[in-house]
């Protein structure tokens, strides 16, 4: 069986820009459910921003994708163009680690994990504390 998804992107998205990057997730993707891809801001840089992030397969047109002009899919008609711009105009893809001014995504071949991404995005996981 052969796919069009045949590259893995992983996006940071810093914590005040989860809403807006939600809405461009819709723009993006399959479903009105994409505006649940990025949840729980669980990730860090260095100085303790804090970043939802997702990982999912792609297909090598997204890079052209997320730069062109966005649309209301017809699976939700109503979604929040301004924001999804407003997202838009903060991604980078490929350019180096994550930074509270950047929705950064790493876009590689699907046999890289998404660990390794969120370690070149320069992260790592919010230690959790143990339940008592």
């Amino acid at each position: 069986m052969t796919t069009d998804y045949n590259l893995r992107a992983t996006i940071a998205v810093p914590v005040a820009h989860i809403a807006d990057a939600n809405q461009l997730a819709i723009c993006l993707g399959q479903s009105a459910a994409d505006d649940k891809t990025f949840g729980a801001a669980n990730f860090q840089d260095a100085e303790g921003n804090l970043y939802a992030v997702s990982s999912t397969v792609a297909r090598e047109s997204f890079p052209a994708e997320a730069g062109q002009p966005l649309q209301a899919p017809a699976y939700s008609p109503n979604v929040d163009l301004t924001a999804a711009t407003r997202a838009q105009a903060l991604v980078q893809i490929n350019n180096g680690v994550a930074t509270r001014s950047v929705i950064a995504v790493i876009l590689s071949a699907t046999t890289v994990t998404a660990l390794d991404h969120v370690a070149a995005l320069g992260l790592t996981r919010v230690p959790q504390e143990d339940p008592l």
